[in-house]
């Protein structure tokens, strides 16, 4: 689909679970990793519940959805004629899909982190 003569972006679904599951995997693996015992999560004071690599990757992936969702929105407002701020509409775009690529980044760093670790003789 294009407005005028620019592209609209629409990204693949995200995996939420597969994020999810990793991150699971993650804080699991590094409570036992061998001289890991003075490795402690930090704690958030006002809940009073631990705060997790799982947990941050939810809110980070649900952060990146709402971007994305709200560029939608500002899309739809722009393509029925509801509004003609056509900038804000791409603004919107443009910083959803500058977060998702920065989420899929930080995700291809993980992964490889991952990989090098499990690579590592002990």
């Amino acid at each position: 689909m294009q407005i005028g003569s620019l592209p609209v972006f629409h990204p693949p679904p995200l995996r939420l679970d597969q994020l999810t599951r990793i991150g699971k995997e993650a804080d699991g693996q590094i409570a036992g990793l061998p001289g890991a015992g003075g490795l402690a999560l930090p704690t958030h004071t006002e809940a009073g519940t631990k705060s997790s690599f799982g947990n941050f990757l939810d809110q980070a992936v649900a952060e990146v959805d709402g971007k994305m969702h709200t560029a939608a929105a500002e899309q739809a407002k722009v393509l029925t004629g509801e509004t003609n701020n056509l900038h804000q509409a791409m603004i919107a775009m443009q910083e959803a899909s500058t977060a998702f690529s920065l989420m899929v980044e930080v995700r291809n760093k993980l992964v490889e982190s991952y990989q090098e670790i499990m690579r590592m003789q002990v």
